[in-house]
């Protein structure tokens, strides 16, 4: 199954929407910053809320919190020197390959490939393959925290 993450810039508090290899909606991603970080949600089509994300940003580091039914998962993201270091705690994923460029896999404990992450050029979007679908929200909430640290197209070195 294919997903493909757009940024939303429709309103203030949208941030992204998801839409399937059909082209239907699947998911809007709200947001807002406050003084310790920020608030993500990812919605359904019916508005309900399907996960919540909480980001806190420091200078060299960017720690979120995942929840969605009834699990939960802390990413942790460090920046420096043209890389990106991804650690999960809750739920046992890898990266491999090149965040900052947005072309990445999620592995398993089993490094069993879960998702497949890069640029859609032609749809100006981020396109994730999904393999094992049970994790899709876990998936796209790393999809979203990552391509949060690049705002632009090209790599940045910046923290949300």
């Amino acid at each position: 199954m294919k997903l493909y993450l757009q940024r939303d810039i429709s309103t203030l508090s949208a941030r992204y929407q998801v839409a399937d290899e059909k082209g239907k909606l699947r998911y809007t991603v709200t947001g807002k910053r406050n003084p310790s970080g920020e608030s993500i949600r990812i919605c359904d089509t019916a508005g309900n809320t399907v996960c919540k994300i909480r980001s806190i940003g420091f200078t060299a580091l960017s720690v979120y919190s995942i929840s969605a039914g009834g699990e939960s998962m802390r990413l942790n993201i460090a920046v420096g020197n043209g890389r990106a270091a991804i650690r999960f705690r809750g739920i046992s994923f890898y990266v491999r390959g090149d965040v900052l460029m947005g072309s990445y896999s999620i592995l398993d404990a089993d490094t069993a490939v879960v998702c497949t992450v890069g640029k859609d050029f032609a749809r100006d979007c981020t396109q994730l393959m999904l393999h094992q679908t049970e994790r899709e929200i876990f998936c796209l909430a790393t999809a979203i925290c990552i391509d949060s640290l690049n705002v632009c197209q090209t790599p940045a070195l910046q923290m949300t």
